[in-house]
């Protein structure tokens, strides 16, 4: 019985890699508002059935290169081993603030593309900050509050820190806003983890 490969075939990813591609040169050129699919597909140099088979429309593309990045951006910022504690969190909050900040220097449409790179961020947060608390140590019996809720409100509050502080109206540096999050979220990580 031949082994099977678990690996992508090699034409898929080709295909998947030129969409991305062609989608990231448009989006330089025109924004996502203009952007057709078939604009996607002429540039790719693909049919447009290929295009369908990956991605259902192009909201879904934005949010596949955004869900990438991000977690590109995690891996090459946090530890293979990062866990639920401090410097880790540090980390995170830090990685997550500049991130925004990146995100808001760019020239795509705000109405159409931070809605969607928003709520992709506060997701892939929600799911790194649950996967830690699932495995940390700590039982989950002596804490307040259940586990999806606890990785759910740090989730909003490095987001919604990193959200507002990105506009450029505040004066803190990066690190000193890490700072002030991580103040007010190590208040209630104490409480959570006592006992």
């Amino acid at each position: 019985m031949e082994a099977r490969n678990n690996k992508p075939d090699r034409r898929i990813q080709r295909s998947r890699r030129q969409l991305k591609q062609a989608f990231m040169e448009l989006m330089r050129e025109k924004g996502f508002s203009a952007i057709t699919i078939q604009d996607i597909t002429d540039r790719a140099d693909v049919n447009r059935g290929t295009f369908y088979t990956h991605f259902p429309d192009k909201y879904a593309l934005l949010e596949t290169m955004i869900r990438e990045k991000f977690q590109r951006l995690l891996e090459t910022s946090l530890p293979s081993n990062a866990d639920w504690d401090q410097t880790h969190l540090r980390i995170l909050i830090q990685t997550v603030l500049e991130h925004f900040k990146e995100m808001n220097n760019r020239c795509y449409p705000i109405d159409t593309v931070n809605p969607l790179f928003e709520r992709t961020v506060q997701e892939e947060l929600y799911s790194l900050l649950l996967h830690w608390l699932k495995q940390s140590p700590a039982d989950p019996a002596n804490r307040p509050f259940p586990t999806e809720t606890l990785a759910l409100m740090t989730s909003w509050a490095i987001f919604g820190a990193a959200a507002d502080w990105s506009k450029g109206t505040s004066r803190y540096t990066p690190e000193e806003m890490t700072e002030q999050v991580m103040s007010v979220l190590t208040e209630g990580m104490n409480r959570q983890f006592r006992g």
